[in-house]
């Protein structure tokens, strides 16, 4: 623990076997950087909370480190969405897709603008939130997304990638990838939103809020996270074997005889199928999705 006794302090959030322990130690070189400066923070190890709730957020916090990949971050949504203390993501995971969004270069670039925020204060941006709504579960409450919640392939290879050592990195989504393709079928969907209804088969289907899954693999190229905007992306089709020759096309995000594409700001999902946000499991069958705009400020 390090002193908190300034008027404000700096959370810092992490997991330390998260990166083979990469977090652990960025989140101890940004406690230092902060202490060099004058700057109250507490650090916060997550493995001692798997299963419970972290302690709030207050007025006494000026900023929330995140120091992780796309798995933290999705758990630190809702105290994010809680307050308005600005939020900033140092990477250290296996994908960090949420990261590269930020465009910042690599963990040093993010941890020196980081650190220039709570020394003098910087603009941040509003960054959109997903909100998920499921007709059927255990938990009433909302789920909520910052990357994309994909329901069919890209669910099926999330779960088989999570299976997978995390010691592999980025390299467990391709693994993921190649164990799923031969289990891949296509599945009944609807898509409603406001006019705009999409029925039919379908092999991979997401709305997204990020350009990249998997650590880095642009299946949204132009996604932006802070126009109020979320992009549907979805691959027609009943069988695997005609579309397997558009898998170079998909993987880009690019246009293609069997894609579906559209921008919505809310929509009604008809599936039996799993669905995962930010590469975790959130609920399965229907399930209403909406944009919060501008939800979460983020240090950029």
């Amino acid at each position: 623990m390090a002193p908190n006794d300034a008027p404000s302090i700096v959370r810092i959030v992490f997991h330390p076997s998260t990166g083979n322990g990469r977090a652990l130690a960025r989140a101890r070189k940004g406690a230092a950087a902060l202490k060099q400066r004058g700057i109250g923070y507490e650090l916060l190890d997550t493995s001692f909370a798997e299963h419970a709730e972290l302690p709030a957020l207050t007025d006494a916090h000026k900023a929330l480190i995140i120091v992780g990949g796309d798995g933290l971050i999705h758990r630190m949504i809702p105290q994010a969405l809680g307050s308005t203390v600005p939020v900033g993501i140092i990477p250290a995971g296996s994908g960090n897709d949420f990261w590269r969004m930020t465009g910042h270069r690599d963990f040093e670039d993010s941890l020196d603008k980081v650190i220039s925020y709570c020394s003098s204060g910087t603009e941040t941006t509003g960054v959109d939130v997903l909100e998920l709504q499921f007709e059927v579960a255990t938990d009433p409450q909302p789920k909520y997304a910052l990357g994309a919640v994909s329901w069919g392939a890209e669910a099926k290879i999330n779960a088989a990638a999570n299976a997978l050592p995390r010691q592999l990195g980025s390299f467990r989504y391709i693994l993921g990838i190649a164990l799923s393709l031969p289990k891949l079928k296509g599945f009944h969907t609807v898509v409603q939103s406001g006019p705009y209804r999409y029925e039919g088969s379908a092999l991979a289907a997401s709305i997204a809020n990020i350009r990249s899954l998997g650590g880095g693999i642009r299946l949204f190229p132009t996604v932006d996270f802070s126009d109020g905007q979320l992009e549907l992306a979805m691959v027609r089709g009943l069988k695997l074997i005609p579309v397997l020759p558009l898998i170079p096309k998909i993987i880009l995000g690019a246009k293609h005889s069997r894609k579906v594409s559209r921008q919505l700001t809310e929509a009604h999902i008809q599936t039996r199928e799993d669905s995962y946000a930010d590469g975790e499991y959130v609920g399965t069958g229907n399930f209403r999705v909406r944009v919060i705009p501008a939800a979460i400020k983020l240090i950029c």
